[in-house]
């Protein structure tokens, strides 16, 4: 399995990325107490492509599931004793861009 990702992020250039990507949690002092790990999995490429697919604003619960997904995967890549545990933030931190997540999902038709 590879992670889940857009066309258009497979496709983007690293430069692009970075300019839409900023790892997890969202821009300024909030976003630098959000770990980029779960105990010890790094997540971050789960959090740039999510991070992508709500800058495309085109289908926010499927950002929202592949964000889940590439998490427990990338979660799967580590020890496995531990895999309980960060399945559990996983979902909590899919819970929290689901519900929270609203206001920096860009929607395609937003004026």
């Amino acid at each position: 399995m590879k992670l889940l990702a857009s066309k258009t992020y497979l496709e983007a250039s690293q430069e692009l990325k970075n300019r839409v990507c900023n790892g997890c949690g969202p821009e300024g002092l909030i976003g630098k107490i959000v770990p980029d790990n779960l105990v010890g999995a790094d997540i971050s490429e789960a959090c740039n492509i999510h991070d992508w697919m709500y800058q495309e604003g085109e289908d926010k619960l499927r950002a929202d599931l592949y964000f889940l997904a590439n998490m427990i995967y990338l979660c799967t890549k580590k020890s496995r004793l531990l895999l309980p545990a960060r399945a559990l933030m996983a979902v909590h931190y899919f819970l929290a861009v689901h519900y929270g997540g609203e206001e920096y999902f860009v929607a395609e038709n937003a004026g």
